[in-house]
């Protein structure tokens, strides 16, 4: 074997398990499928755990068209992102085939506010 095919052989290697982490964390979750899914400067929402899931208790309802979402890691960006609008107060759920988001609220929602905050974390929220 010559040098050329050595060192050609060398960064194939290396491409490969570069390759091969990145899908690793893809798989486990651990990073999203689009490469950090929002813009370089969005921001990253802590995860919001909804303690109440009864729909009777949420008096408010707003349907929100939301584009820039490629995988289910951009759905739990948008969620937290929304749900962190008024904690506790708000629930967001995220559909990735329809590019929608239900969200539910026990006061009155501002949707100026939760379209900021879908900004925020590097989405957008498309007029219908």
């Amino acid at each position: 074997m010559n040098v050329q095919t050595a060192v050609l052989l060398a960064v194939i290697v290396v491409g490969m398990v570069f390759a091969a982490r990145r899908m690793y964390r893809v798989f486990s979750l651990k990073d999203d499928c689009c490469g950090g899914g929002a813009k370089d400067s969005s921001k990253k929402f802590k995860a919001q755990r909804v303690s109440d899931t009864n729909e009777a208790n949420y008096k408010h309802a707003l349907d929100l068209r939301i584009g820039g979402m490629t995988c289910e890691k951009c759905v739990e960006n948008v969620q937290n992102a929304i749900n962190s609008v008024d904690a506790g107060n708000v629930w967001a759920r995220v559909d990735l085939g329809s590019k929608t988001a239900h969200i539910l609220s026990k006061n009155a929602l501002d949707q100026a506010s939760v379209e900021k905050a879908v900004e925020a974390a590097g989405y957008f929220v498309s007029r219908r």
